[in-house]
């Protein structure tokens, strides 16, 4: 073969190789381009489908808000026919709304209280008679009414009050010590208890730790008072996990009271378990000579103070004698070493 024909030749089969990897690397991108397509394809109609979902939580949420807005609507005539209702049915005198039936009314459809009913309508002057309101006591069972104790805004159904009122932050109560006489809404107590010197050694309670719930007290007296005399100490007040008590000692006619005094209800005191050991001075409750020790649920603030002494340590004097048989500073004394802990 001649030299031009054999470089012809060689320049064919190259040409013919690189058309080969051409063609092969075209049918490559080919089949790139059809999977890009059905990719694209798969996620237009992902897309197509999300947006689909979204158009139905859009309509969704407009329907609910349609929704709330005619609720709302219906809610804000109901509350303002309530309102008309208790302008109608509130007494004259006492502006008070009555709780209870059955409701005086006058032959022209006055109510009044049974408290402030007179023997003539404080709206009209008119004999009142011996009517009663039907409407008005069926209005009274079905509307909400507010605490009747001062400061408290809340509203109950008239069924409910009265359990209310038992537990309420702003019932009044006693002040816990022996001497005191002073009633307070149970809110303003600690104010109370923190500017009486007289009442409490503490301005605040001490808050006890979560793990460590307890602590140690010690009460002094001077000899003169040793005996027969009777002994008032302060309050000492402590707060746990936001319900606040009192530790109170007391000699009263012979014996030393020490008294756990919580400022709760009965029903949570209930859910407390107290421990109270009364010991010399110079040691712990656990290696004291003599101790008196208390194990229980504390006394609630509603309870009758003359009763704080059942929940508590108590010693007469002849058990006191060993406890009390040395002085420091020519001052007898005790020590209290108290825990408490919740119970459910």
């Amino acid at each position: 073969m001649a030299p031009r024909e054999k470089i012809k030749e060689k320049d064919r089969k190259m040409y013919e190789e690189e058309l080969k990897v051409l063609k092969t690397i075209v049918k490559d991108q080919k089949e790139e381009i059809e999977a890009l397509k059905r990719d694209a394809g798969e996620k237009q109609r992902k897309l197509e489908t999300t947006v689909e979902d979204m158009q139905k939580v859009i309509e969704n949420l407009e329907n609910k808000v349609h929704s709330m807005k005619i609720d709302n609507a219906k809610e804000k005539k109901f509350k303002d026919v309530i309102e008309q209702m208790k302008d109608k049915i509130e007494c004259p005198v006492c502006l008070d709304v009555p709780r209870s039936s059955p409701i005086p009314v006058c032959p022209n459809g006055h109510v009044v209280c049974k408290e402030c009913k007179t023997d003539s309508c404080p709206t009209c002057r008119v004999a009142m008679g011996n009517g009663k309101s039907l409407l008005a006591s069926i209005v009274i069972e079905n509307i909400d009414h507010k605490c009747k104790l001062d400061d408290c805004e809340d509203m109950f159904a008239v069924d409910k009050l009265d359990d209310h009122s038992k537990v309420c932050a702003h019932r009044t109560v006693k002040c816990p010590h022996p001497t005191c006489s002073e009633k307070v809404s149970l809110a303003k107590l600690l104010d109370h208890l923190g500017k009486n010197k007289s009442c409490s050694f503490d301005d605040a309670p001490k808050l006890l730790e979560k793990d460590s719930p307890g602590g140690i007290k010690t009460y002094t007296f001077k000899d003169q008072f040793l005996n027969p005399g009777n002994i008032t100490w302060g309050l000492n007040i402590f707060s746990y996990e936001g319900v606040n008590f009192a530790i109170l000692p007391e000699k009263y006619d012979g014996f030393y009271y020490v008294s756990f005094v919580m400022f709760s209800s009965e029903v949570e005191c209930s859910k407390y378990k107290i421990e109270m050991t009364l010991h010399e001075r110079g040691s712990t409750s656990q290696d004291a000579e003599v101790s008196f020790k208390y194990c229980g649920k504390p006394c609630s603030i509603d309870g009758e103070k003359s009763d704080y002494k059942y929940y508590g340590v108590a010693v007469n004097t002849k058990g006191m004698e060993d406890i009390l048989k040395t002085r420091i500073n020519n001052m007898f004394g005790f020590k209290v070493t108290f825990s408490i802990r919740k119970t459910d």
